[in-house]
């Protein structure tokens, strides 16, 4: 599933691209895929794309917004006038669009058109009604009103960009589950999944079933400061294209040629201390961690 880096590198390729754009049509090839009714937002004129943790909104410059969640295997493809000259996309399933896993296709008045896939057609597009208030600021306000899309935005934890070690401690203290699986936890810390979980983990030398409420205060700032430089680091590489995500130009992000434990099991540990990295499950995921470095104590 595209984590906080992934939907990031979108929502800063996608406010290059379609800022400005006005939409034309809204073409529904997957009912299943698309929430409300396209013709609510034909005419409407694209002027911001927000991130609200692992959702993204097309911000539009009447009463809706576009909100869209990727869920396992979502892709996001724009193609148009302002895309790069030369884009180096390796994907076959790319070459041609629309796809056979095309399930809606956004069209714009200019050309430039915005294809959403999905194998798994898990994820969704889906149109609510919002307010918007400084629009001609760059500190607009956006508020969703439409419930179902609300409720998820409003339970979201902060993302470990928005808070400090002390803030981030505070938080994790509170539970007695494995600090993997609440570092996970949506309603805790945002954004966060699997891949960043393992390496920073990793990093920190803390093992991902320790109780979260055994981190002392130093502990628990030394994961949050890893945390973050794992995030940014993964932003600056355009996420992590291991499995189906692809940036908005349908190319390859760059993390999985970084990762520090993650889908690592059987090979040594980076740190050089002669163990081979482990592989369990927690919580129903794929866990990685060095048994040297990552020592267990409850």
């Amino acid at each position: 599933m595209p984590e906080l880096p992934e939907v990031e590198t979108l929502r800063i390729q996608l406010n290059q691209y379609l800022l400005g754009l006005t939409i034309r049509k809204v073409e529904i090839l997957k009912v299943k895929s698309f929430k409300g009714e396209g013709k609510q937002v034909i005419g409407a004129k694209i002027v911001r794309v927000q991130r609200f943790g692992k959702m993204l909104v097309l911000v539009l410059d009447s009463n809706f917004s576009l909100v869209i969640h990727l869920k396992l295997t979502g892709q996001l493809i724009y193609r148009g006038e302002r895309q790069p000259a030369k884009i180096e996309v390796v994907d076959p399933m790319l070459f041609t669009l629309p796809n056979k896993h095309t399930r809606v296709i956004v069209y714009f008045t200019s050309g430039d058109k915005l294809f959403f896939n999905d194998m798994r057609i898990f994820g969704w597009m889906k149109i609510v009604k919002s307010q918007i208030s400084n629009l001609k600021s760059q500190n607009l306000s956006l508020k969703l009103k439409i419930s179902d899309v609300n409720d998820l935005v409003e339970n979201l934890g902060p993302e470990p960009f928005a808070i400090d070690g002390k803030e981030f401690y505070r938080i994790i203290h509170e539970s007695s589950r494995p600090i993997k699986i609440v570092l996970m936890d949506q309603e805790k810390i945002s954004g966060v999944g699997n891949i960043y979980a393992n390496d920073a983990l990793f990093l920190s030398g803390i093992h991902p079933k320790t109780p979260a409420s055994n981190l002392s205060s130093d502990e628990a700032i030394k994961l949050h400061k890893n945390l973050v430089k794992i995030l940014k680091d993964a932003i600056r590489w355009r996420g992590a294209s291991e499995q189906h995500f692809r940036d908005a130009l349908g190319q390859m992000g760059e993390v999985q040629k970084h990762f520090y434990v993650y889908q690592k099991d059987g090979e040594n540990c980076p740190n050089g201390c002669g163990e081979k990295i482990e592989r369990m499950k927690l919580g129903g995921r794929g866990t990685f961690f060095c048994p040297k470095c990552q020592k267990y104590s409850n």
